[in-house]
């Protein structure tokens, strides 16, 4: 929990917001307080996509399906307004850390536990896919262990705000290292996507590592789609079903319900689930939420208002980046001994005292430097970081250029000798061309060339800001790329157009050809054969900016 800043909101809609608990790529999580006295986690969107309507339509679609999740395994919504000037959901509130955060910590979860949590996480994606939902960013920062059961969250609203965000400018949704095959190379997802993605969770918290390994985006994502999952200290029937999620054919992956069965026959009743690590931890966090609820009250006036600006959470943080939910702790009671291993039952929610917190001096830190900091504080990588790499690879690479660039300044160099030894000999068929007219009269070739340097250092440059500015930048930039690629092919073509026709009455009158053939043969037949790729991508690139 940290103390509200002056660029925090003190009330959303009825709820009176007590601390901010994290930011992720949609929003800001609040610790808020009911007008009854309820404790809820509270996320208000980012302006910047809460002016889109289209995010408008389906955030209020998937917010009305998420309400109608109550079944054992997910965190209900509670409460909404998608037709606020900033949109906002409350969300009970919960205890229990991120199965991320505990595993790094703990270690690897024990068999019991593996089997509790395949069954309470298969539960939970049986009631997300009868609603019409697809998770479709199952990983272990959205799965909170409480004394229940594994809970799920950022169901379908994660996946409104990255269809805005991302999905827009041609991306994938999802993270590295646990999104599905279909995902990674950007077809339709279906029930099947959040099995492999189950799969994946599963083998993380039984190793303390993902399937796939680590490094970089696109290392990431190539092994998804070509390489077996590394399995190893996952043993025995559990392994299979691991082995079986992660096939990497859709109609090869178990349904959720078949999950579901299994484990609940591998269940076992011996008390509390979780480690004892783990319940340690829970109580702590319980212990410090009530210490922060007992502080005084301030004297003014909470007053209500939309989000605020950017900040980001810091490293202590109960919360993780992209939840929904905040992880909170629970009252300070211990979890009873008897367990329902067969059928799941929701965490209890903390209900607290209502207070509000002291006024407090506003952090000095910048926005741009917050941003970040939390960018490079994460240890699964949020939406907005998996965009922004998409962005960069491939034509995103400003720097490829060169490979157009050099063989215009070839051009440009040698072309000198070329025009001296030309200009006295036109063919016969060229002289009076109006092509040769034009190519002779070259004024534009330095300048458009010139322009495209100065466009590949200044494309390079802004990429290294893309997360700490806002969307609409980044798209702009996007946009910007795609621009950029089609002028490259386009000043190319015509280098080449006017040498051939200037080498035409250089071999009329010289004989022979001029060393600048051995510039233009190649670039002939490499960007012949990578310029059509590079237009159409650029122009899919443009659409979708």
């Amino acid at each position: 929990m940290r103390p509200l800043t002056e660029s925090d909101p003190r009330a959303v809609g009825s709820y009176r917001l007590l601390y901010r608990l994290g930011e992720g790529g949609m929003g800001r999580v609040y610790l808020g307080r009911s007008r009854g006295g309820r404790t809820v986690a509270l996320k208000v969107v980012h302006g910047a996509i809460a002016g889109d309507p289209g995010f408008r339509t389906r955030f209020a679609r998937e917010v009305r399906a998420a309400q109608s999740l109550r079944g054992a395994g997910t965190v209900p919504v509670l409460d909404a307004d998608p037709d606020a000037e900033v949109p906002w959901l409350a969300t009970a509130y919960v205890p229990g850390p991120a199965l991320s955060e505990a595993v790094l910590t703990h270690g690897p979860l024990p068999d019991p536990a593996l089997w509790r949590l395949l069954s309470g996480l298969a539960h939970a994606l049986e009631g997300v896919h009868r609603a019409g939902l697809v998770h479709r960013d199952v990983k272990p920062s959205n799965v909170l262990l409480s004394f229940s059961g594994p809970l799920l969250i950022d169901f379908g609203i994660a996946r409104s705000a990255d269809e805005t965000a991302l999905t827009g400018t041609g991306l994938v949704v999802g993270s590295p290292g646990f999104m599905s095959p279909e995902q990674a190379e950007g077809r339709p997802v279906g029930p099947a996507a959040d099995v492999f993605s189950l799969g994946a969770v599963l083998a993380f918290a039984a190793t303390g590592r993902g399937p796939f390994g680590g490094g970089s985006v696109a290392e990431l994502l190539y092994r998804l789609v070509h390489h077996e999952p590394d399995l190893a200290g996952v043993e025995g029937v559990f392994a299979e079903l691991v082995r079986r999620c992660l096939a990497k054919r859709p109609e090869d992956r178990p349904a959720v319900a078949e999950l579901a069965a299994v484990a609940d026959a591998h269940l076992e009743d011996t008390g509390s689930w979780l480690p004892a690590p783990v319940i340690a931890a829970i109580a702590q966090k319980s212990e410090e939420l009530l210490n922060a609820e007992a502080e005084p009250e301030p004297e003014r006036e909470p007053a209500p208002g939309g989000a605020g600006s950017g900040a980001t959470t810091s490293a202590g943080a109960t919360a993780a980046p992209d939840a929904l939910t905040a992880v909170l702790p629970p009252p300070p009671s211990p979890p009873s001994s008897q367990s329902q291993p067969h059928s799941p039952q929701p965490s209890p929610t903390a209900v607290l005292p209502t207070r509000t917190p002291p006024t407090r001096t506003p952090p000095t830190q910048e926005p741009a430097a917050e941003a970040r900091t939390r960018a490079s504080s994460s240890g699964v990588p949020s939406a907005r970081e998996v965009a922004v790499r998409g962005l960069t690879a491939g034509l995103g690479r400003p720097v490829l250029g060169l490979f157009y660039l050099v063989p215009m300044v070839a051009f440009l160099v040698g072309g000198v000798d070329l025009m001296s030894r030309a200009v006295d000999h036109p063919s016969l068929s060229g002289q009076a061309s109006g092509a040769y007219q034009w190519a002779m009269n070259d004024w534009w070739r330095v300048p458009a060339t010139l322009l495209l340097v100065a466009a590949t250092v200044g494309l390079h440059s802004y990429r290294q800001r893309l997360l700490t500015v806002s969307p609409g930048r980044v798209r702009l930039w996007s946009a910007a790329v795609g621009v950029y690629w089609i002028a490259l092919c386009a000043v190319l073509t015509l280098h080449l157009l006017w040498f051939l026709f200037v080498h035409d009455g250089y071999a009329y009158g010289e004989g022979g050809r001029h060393y600048l053939w051995w510039v233009a043969y190649p670039v002939m037949v490499l960007g012949g054969a990578l310029s059509p790729f590079v237009l159409v991508m650029s122009f899919i690139r443009l659409v979708r900016a």
